[in-house]
């Protein structure tokens, strides 16, 4: 049987070679993600931990936890 090739769309492959230095974990992501949401929430996300925004930008989990807490504080 062979296995049937797909086309990437372009945001898959922008997802594939997103930046992940300095690489956090999702425990670590975990840990930072309030001091991040309320140094967002203040307008100062550069205040957030090195790396957080790009461990977001390629975790859907880590990043549907800080958008959901995001939502909760700006409410």
């Amino acid at each position: 049987m062979t296995r049937r090739l797909t086309t990437l769309t372009t945001g898959q492959a922008e997802a594939l070679t997103l930046a992940t230095h300095p690489y956090l974990s999702c425990d670590q992501c975990f840990d930072l993600v309030d001091a991040y949401v309320d140094a967002v929430a203040a307008g100062r996300p550069d205040d957030a931990a090195p790396g957080l925004e790009e461990h977001l930008a390629g975790c859907a989990a880590c990043a549907e936890e800080a958008q959901t807490l995001l939502e909760l504080v700006r409410d």
